[in-house]
């Protein structure tokens, strides 16, 4: 009976316990639910003292703005350390300003010698008067012809184009250049006229201007070169005569040469027009016939020359370039 007893007991033990344990769980379960839920509702009152972990950024964002403000004072300071040391020194440089006055003068010299070293380049009309000869005679065998003739010129105008630059290696006052003379028709006036043809000469020349007032200076030149005259007229005529009767004489230019001096004056107008007057003496030579040959057994000679003293005025304009 005890053992049976034993054993519906343990039976019972076995069927009661896991009720038991269920619901001793369900209890903790209840109770920790009832535990959570009542932290989630205290949860609320929590979240008041979560701005101090916010405090630690703003204390941070100062502390940022405290290191920038310590750090910027020490930029501007270093700053300014070039533009105060260094500028001071190159303004305080132009104390020499005084000494720069006399060399600020100086350009207008360089400018006027730039200016007196331009190439110019002038023209102008010549009046002049004339007093010439020409020298002729005629052989055949020995049987001479006397040819000779005065005259002047039956012309009293001629123009002239020159260029001239200045030698700076030798004197800023020299200059040397080279012209043209146009005469055109050229011929023998008064009682005995003769047409010689035209007339054109080529020349070089030197100057000196030696100043005098403001813009002024006074002209020192001379010239040499040599003349062309065309055949033309009663020359013309001439030749063709002596070549019909067999002379070798050539209808070609005829050479010759002149030299003169002059003396004048020359203004200045503006920074590259200048107006000047010469008063000009020239003397020249010009060559017509030069022929000696034998024609039918008989020698024929013909000398020709023509020697002219001209005093004339020159005027012209000179540009600057």
């Amino acid at each position: 009976m005890l053992r049976l007893g034993g054993a519906l007991l343990s039976a019972l033990l076995v069927f009661v316990t896991p009720d038991a344990l269920a619901a001793s769980k369900s209890r903790s379960k209840s109770k920790s639910t009832r535990t959570r839920s009542g932290t989630s509702k205290v949860a609320p009152v929590t979240p008041e003292p979560q701005p101090a972990p916010a405090a630690e950024p703003a204390s941070e964002k100062q502390e940022a703005k405290e290191a920038e403000a310590e750090a910027a004072p020490v930029v501007p300071v270093e700053q300014p350390r070039p533009v105060v040391a260094a500028k001071p020194a190159a303004v305080a440089r132009p104390a020499p300003a005084p000494r720069a006055t006399p060399a600020a003068a100086r350009p207008s010299e360089s400018s006027s010698k730039a200016t007196a070293g331009r190439m110019r380049i002038g023209v102008g009309p010549d009046l002049f008067l004339e007093s010439a000869k020409l020298n002729g005679e005629q052989f055949i065998n020995i049987s001479r012809r006397d040819e000779s003739f005065d005259y002047s010129s039956a012309g009293f105008v001629s123009a002239t184009l020159w260029l001239n630059t200045s030698v700076p290696s030798v004197s800023q006052r020299l200059r040397v250049g080279a012209g043209a003379r146009i005469f055109g028709n050229y011929g023998a006036g008064g009682d005995r006229t003769f047409g010689f043809g035209l007339l054109n000469e080529a020349f070089a020349f030197a100057e000196y201007g030696l100043p005098v007032a403001d813009k002024m200076e006074v002209v020192f030149a001379a010239r040499g070169g040599i003349s062309l005259l065309v055949p033309g007229q009663e020359f013309a005529e001439e030749i063709r005569r002596l070549q019909e009767q067999g002379v070798g004489v050539w209808s070609v230019p005829r050479v010759g040469w002149l030299v003169g001096p002059s003396v004048g004056a020359r203004r200045r107008m503006t920074e590259r027009i200048l107006l000047r007057a010469d008063i000009l003496a020239q003397v020249q030579q010009q060559y017509l016939f030069a022929t000696s040959e034998d024609i039918d057994g008989l020698r024929y000679t013909k000398n020709w020359s023509t020697l002219a003293l001209r005093l004339g005025l020159s005027l012209g304009v000179e540009f600057d370039f």
